[in-house]
């Protein structure tokens, strides 16, 4: 009998230990945390993609849980647009990569695109399985949606092993562009060297996820003349970039040299090159996130809405903090300081007064013509681009 008794106590233990903690111990949060923006895939059929970032789920009660499976759920009003589930062994791989993230230093060197305390409401306590101990935490990077028309929401559902409720947390899907009118912050014709589309490695930071890089090409079919190891052979090199609207100066700097080791040299293979710059940029981390911009101009055009100019040319700049811009207005030269790997002008829209530590907006430009494109729509990576007069100037004359 006392053999029994002790057998019963036993499973009751072991029951209670592998039961999941009630779903209100867990928490689902989210970097940026505001909202999850869109941007067009193919403005003719509608279509729109979305990029949720950072996701992490939180175990913030007094015993372990173990999260069965994971499902991102595009919605429109009640009805769901798209669903996407991540089952054990998905969730195993992201343990997996969330811990590997964490022991190489890459959420405290890398806070622009994790931001460990609004994403983990504190330092984050990574768990290498898909049982949560209490206080740790289990990362989802860059989940991606495609979808028509203009979904509501992103909801995440968290089911777990045992028997407590599901958790459910949902993200607000915003679509189309920042409110106001915003010109070319360039004249003339360029190219969208990189932009907003998947393809593209902006779209997978959160501040630059709507930025682009301009280039300037010329009749030999290159964005230099000559072998294109001097900053001097580029066709953009020390062009004016101009305000993209009023707004007040909020940051200069202007005192870091040109890149010039950055750029490829004559004869040099793509594999070394590749190596030289990965180890370049691995030294321009560890001086620290602001020299990533290189040289660059923040303005402030509303609350929340900044834009951001970076990689100009050294000693360029011709405005300072606190001074008032208009649309239009020079602000410093086209150059290739910081993380460049050759001229251009970096451009974005973000909801801070700093390059890296914001969350990117996308932006329409009133003054270009995409002339290869059949209809108006936003600029894709290798767009060109040609600047125009905008209609409110050509009506108020």
């Amino acid at each position: 009998m006392k053999s029994s008794i002790r057998l019963l106590l036993a499973a009751l233990l072991a029951s209670a230990q592998v039961q999941a903690a009630p779903a209100a111990d867990v928490e689902v949060r989210f970097y940026p945390q505001k909202q999850v923006w869109s941007y067009q895939l193919d403005a003719a059929r509608g279509l729109h993609s979305a990029v949720l970032q950072n996701t992490a789920i939180v175990n913030r009660g007094s015993q372990p849980v173990v999260v069965a499976q994971v499902r991102f759920d595009v919605m429109r009003k009640d009805d769901v647009v798209l669903s996407r589930t991540l089952h054990a062994s998905d969730l195993d791989a992201a343990a997996k990569g969330g811990t590997a993230l964490a022991g190489a230093g890459m959420f405290d060197m890398l806070k622009f695109q994790f931001s460990p305390k609004d994403l983990f409401g504190g330092p984050a306590s990574l768990s290498a399985t898909r049982t949560l101990a209490p206080g740790a935490s289990l990362y989802v990077s860059s989940q991606v949606f495609a979808f028509p028309g203009r979904p509501e929401r992103v909801r995440v559902t968290i089911d777990f092993e045992g028997d407590a409720d599901d958790t459910v947390a949902s993200l607000p899907l915003q679509h189309g562009t920042i409110a106001g009118h915003y010109r070319f912050p360039l004249r003339g014709r360029w190219v969208a060297g990189a932009g907003s589309t998947l393809h593209s490695h902006h779209r997978w930071a959160v501040p630059e996820e709507f930025a682009f890089d301009f280039v300037r090409y010329g009749a030999s079919g290159t964005t230099y003349d000559g072998d294109g190891t001097k900053v001097s052979d580029y066709y953009g090199y020390a062009e004016p970039v101009l305000a993209t609207a009023d707004g007040d100066v909020v940051a200069v700097l202007d005192t870091l040299p040109d890149s010039v080791a950055a750029m490829r040299q004559a004869g040099e293979t793509l594999a070394h090159y590749q190596k030289r710059l990965f180890e370049s940029q691995d030294a321009l981390l560890a001086a620290g996130p602001q020299t990533i911009a290189g040289n660059h101009v923040i303005v402030r055009h509303a609350e929340g809405v900044y834009s951001v100019y970076g990689h100009l040319k050294p000693r360029s700049t011709l405005v300072a903090v606190g001074d008032r811009v208009k649309g239009g207005q020079q602000l410093g030269a086209v150059g290739t300081s910081g993380n460049s790997t050759e001229p251009h002008l970096h451009f974005h829209l973000c909801d801070a007064p700093d390059p890296l530590q914001c969350a990117g907006l996308p932006v329409a430009f009133d003054d270009i013509e995409i002339p290869v494109s059949e209809r108006p729509r936003l600029i894709q990576s290798g767009d060109l681009l040609e600047t125009i007069e905008p209609v409110a100037a050509q009506m108020s004359r």
